[in-house]
């Protein structure tokens, strides 16, 4: 509970460590801010893990986090999207760190399946989410807050779970969120790759423990829409084209 009370200052003094190390980007509007916000994430995650003594969800998650870290800190703008990873090994044989982060959830989730017990369907489903939903939310990162409105449309499937949740649990989760929103909507910091990855498999770890084999399908096909649209346009071109989502997508930017 005393992370969760420190939470505000805890993003604050991180930020002020990830810019005098030099861990920070140049965003859109060509401000420097510090990748921050997911290294926190991670310490409420990591938290979180140790509580419920589960190692295989801790270990998927640190792997997801680290990975995530090291294409921010050691990551190029180029070669963008899955396929480019893949063919830029193919003609070079140089591992990026986009491929790194992409062989390292192939193989964290294989493991992770199969130390679950269930039918071979009921695996192959898990396998999907927990590669597909962090590279789907490291898609939207590309504006601040961005991420959150994304994972806001997935109440819409797990709103009814919110009931289930006792007060006390809604209550640390707002205060954690509140904290995470306004930091990066302020531009004081920023999830980056670590963070967006990070935020997937959480979310995705709801899905497998929470819903139905039918509403994980209907994410999974939403998701795999997502992969196959994004691979020919860009989502934040497609955003500008739709004056209504447009405005949504500045919801809460100062």
């Amino acid at each position: 509970m005393a992370i969760v009370i420190l939470f505000p200052f805890i993003i604050w003094i991180s930020s002020l460590l990830f810019k005098k190390a030099g861990w920070k980007v140049t965003n859109y509007l060509g401000d420097e801010i510090p990748y921050n916000l997911g290294f926190c994430v991670f310490l409420i995650a990591l938290s979180y893990s140790l509580f419920l003594n589960n190692f295989f969800v801790l270990i998927y998650l640190s792997i997801l986090w680290i990975t995530g870290f090291i294409d921010d800190r050691y990551g190029t703008k180029y070669p963008k999207g899955l396929k480019g990873h893949v063919v830029f090994f193919i003609r070079t044989g140089k591992i990026t760190t986009g491929l790194l982060k992409l062989i390292s959830t192939l193989l964290i989730s294989f493991i992770f399946t199969i130390m679950l017990e269930g039918s071979l369907f009921e695996k192959f489903t898990v396998l999907l989410l927990l590669i597909l939903t962090p590279h789907v939310m490291n898609l939207f990162d590309t504006k601040p807050l961005r991420v959150w409105k994304f994972i806001a449309a997935h109440l819409l499937i797990l709103f009814p779970i919110i009931f289930l949740l006792p007060f006390s649990m809604l209550f640390i989760v707002g205060i954690i969120v509140s904290a995470l929103i306004y930091f990066e909507g302020a531009r004081k910091g920023m999830l980056g790759d670590n963070g967006a990855t990070l935020l997937g498999g959480i979310i995705s770890m709801v899905v497998i423990y929470q819903l139905t084999l039918g509403l994980q399908w209907l994410l999974i096909s939403f998701y795999l829409f997502i992969v196959v649209v994004t691979e020919r346009i860009s989502i934040s071109e497609w955003i500008e084209k739709k004056p209504l989502v447009k405005r949504i997508d500045r919801w809460g930017i100062s």
